[in-house]
């Protein structure tokens, strides 16, 4: 039984938030996008735990929610990485440096005026799997932390700041109990928000949300082929009031041991993310 104090307590609180949700709702902006997302990476372990890998990233889109996905050009990266593998579960990796060239997305027409720019960014990464006993099922928690120096216009300095990302993927193989049988067949589920951190981030942390699902197939025993879709719900600005809805397909190929490639009787596939 609410008290009458409590009830009036409620009926208050409610009257003052109403007006600044509906506020904030009236103030909110969405601007959808096609994209096509395109990843290779391609890694190599010398011995039971150090490695080292790279990551090539190309991504397009349309412009004013109109055209094909490849209309523009939204993102070029690359990235290398140094690898730590603690068990067969479990691995750390480290980009000392990676290059980013942006083309930010064109939702209204005054993004055709803005320019493209740079962006340096060092990235440490932890990752962990868990199997089920039967090999079906494969879970996958990965945290990230980006350090980011981003080009401003008209300015000389780099913009600085940090992001916190945490990601959970969830893989099924279909026609196999093991990821890294040759030939094997998978399908993946996966999220991951974004966090900015940092005193040059004001009003508002969130910085995105990612949803992918899709389909893997294993061949030549040490690679991969992915075909996903993406869902990227990316905040504007600090004001939390406009967002870019990027949806699309994404093809990913995954080199878990480079060498593998011609010393397939050799060389054992490696954990990888």
């Amino acid at each position: 039984m609410i008290k009458h104090k409590e009830l009036k307590y409620r009926v208050v609180l409610a009257l003052f938030l109403s007006p600044l949700l509906n506020y904030a709702q009236e103030r909110k902006t969405v601007y959808p996008h096609s994209v096509f997302w395109h990843k290779t990476e391609i890694n190599e372990f010398f011995n039971e735990n150090w490695g080292v890998g790279a990551d090539f990233v190309y991504r397009s889109k349309n412009e004013l929610n109109s055209g094909s996905m490849f209309d523009s050009h939204l993102r070029t990266s690359i990235r290398p990485w140094i690898n730590y593998q603690f068990t067969k579960n479990s691995r750390l990796s480290i980009s000392p440096i990676g290059y980013m060239h942006t083309n930010e997305y064109v939702g209204k027409p005054e993004d055709l005026e803005r320019p493209n720019y740079h962006e340096l960014r060092t990235t440490f990464q932890f990752f962990h799997h868990y199997k089920h006993d039967n090999g079906k099922w494969m879970h996958t928690w990965r945290y990230r932390y980006e350090l980011r120096w981003q080009e401003q216009a008209d300015a000389d300095e780099y913009r600085f700041f940090t992001r916190f990302r945490f990601r959970y993927r969830i893989r099924y193989m279909i026609n196999s109990n093991d990821f890294y049988e040759n030939n094997t067949l998978y399908a993946a589920v996966s999220n991951e928000i974004g966090l900015n951190i940092g005193k040059n981030v004001v009003l508002n942390t969130f910085n995105q949300n990612r949803l992918y699902v899709g389909l893997g197939y294993r061949f030549l025993d040490v690679a991969r082929l992915e075909l996903r879709y993406v869902d990227r719900f990316r905040t504007r600005g600090a004001t939390g009031y406009e967002f870019d809805h990027g949806r699309g397909i994404m093809v990913g190929l995954y080199i878990d041991q480079l060498s593998g490639l011609w010393k397939s009787n050799d060389q054992q596939v490696r954990y990888s993310d």
